[in-house]
């Protein structure tokens, strides 16, 4: 029996995006160990749904931080004496791989998405596109969620071709996000955003969007669905008073965050994400599968899954004024029309991004890296 290792930044996303990868994992008879770091009630949920979980506790830019979570990481992958380790974003990509390496421990990394990596200069972005090329060097397989993102670490060296394979996101489980009836009694056009609460998922440009159809069409509502997150950089985050403005302002609803996202998105005509760049938007995947149509940006992780007045509509990035039109367009199109671009949304991600392929290929990784040691 081997042990696998799963270095998460937080442990909803075990409970959420990647508990079918973990729990098929089981499955196949390896002990799998998540090390993460949550809220007591996510962590105590993990613990309940049968997975082992060591909190590591997280990590803030700050170098005293960054050692504790790297020591943390180290004893934690010391205990469960693991055999391969699988990282997922940016923190654990990082310093998850330069701990596996000193401990030649086999890593399957996934770059789940590379945000601003390259679009800013501070500090810290320069400093993790130099850690990225140096941890990435003798990584065992880095998968990528789109070939946008694995081209540009291919270019600039970041990653060995042979090492390097794109696969269709985290991948989505169509029979557990299936159409569900509107549940919306009040006859209102509902228009919903998903995400954690950063701007760089395009929140400022759904508010101020939001601020100008609802000038001309008051009776419509926009909605926020998410968690305040405070793990990126400041510049980077929203407040909680500022949610609490547009909702005085009477601009948005926000129910807060949620643990399940399908009665929402059953509530929606509409899903929005104008996100800035994704790996593979899950939200989107998510809201595909079960027939919502969206409207997205015509970037890369979004325009790969919707398709342009056929399953939803693209923007422009970071335009609010091009938001709010097609929002607009949206509107005016007969209710008929939005069902069948849901339909056809469905059968677009059930057959490009089933998540099977995605265990599957992990699976695969796993069994080949093994077989080395």
């Amino acid at each position: 029996m081997k042990n696998i290792a799963i270095i998460e930044n937080n442990i909803i996303a075990t409970n959420t995006i990647r508990e079918k990868l973990t729990r098929s994992l089981m499955e196949k008879g390896y002990t799998v160990t998540v090390l993460t770091t949550g809220s007591a009630a996510d962590l105590e949920q993990a613990k309940q749904k049968g997975f082992s979980v060591i909190d590591v506790k997280g990590s803030t830019q700050h170098p005293a931080d960054i050692y504790r979570y790297m020591r943390n990481l180290r004893k934690a992958l010391k205990t469960v004496k693991a055999d391969a380790c699988l990282t997922f974003t940016i923190r654990p990509a990082i310093w998850g791989n330069m701990v596996t390496r000193r401990l030649k421990i086999p890593t399957i990394t996934n770059i789940t998405g590379i945000g601003p990596l390259f679009a800013r200069n501070n500090i810290a972005y320069r400093g993790a596109r130099t850690l990225y090329k140096f941890v990435l060097q003798q990584t065992a397989m880095i998968f990528f969620q789109n070939y946008d993102d694995m081209n540009i670490f291919l270019e600039k060296g970041f990653v060995k071709p042979e090492h390097a394979a794109r696969i269709p996101g985290s991948g989505i489980d169509h029979e557990f996000y299936k159409p569900m009836p509107r549940r919306q009694t009040d006859g209102k056009f509902v228009f919903l955003f998903i995400s954690r609460l950063v701007k760089d998922k395009g929140i400022i440009e759904y508010v101020e969007a939001a601020r100008m159809v609802r000038k001309f069409h008051p009776e419509i509502t926009c909605r926020v669905l998410g968690p305040v997150w405070t793990q990126n950089l400041k510049d980077n985050t929203v407040t909680r008073e500022e949610i609490d403005l547009w909702v005085k302002e009477g601009i948005i609803e926000y129910p807060g965050e949620t643990k399940d996202v399908r009665p929402f998105i059953a509530e929606a005509d509409c899903i929005v994400l104008p996100s800035y760049r994704e790996g593979t938007s899950n939200v989107l995947l998510e809201a595909s599968a079960m027939e919502r149509t969206s409207i997205t940006c015509d970037t890369t992780g979004c325009k790969e899954i919707v398709e342009h007045n056929v399953t939803g509509m693209l923007c422009k990035v970071q335009d609010a004024t091009d938001l709010a039109a097609k929002m607009e367009n949206m509107l005016k199109l007969p209710e008929e029309k939005r069902i069948q671009m849901g339909v056809a949304a469905r059968k677009k991600v059930v057959k490009e991004f089933d998540k099977q392929v995605v265990i599957d290929a992990y699976l695969q990784a796993i069994q080949k890296i093994l077989k080395k040691r």
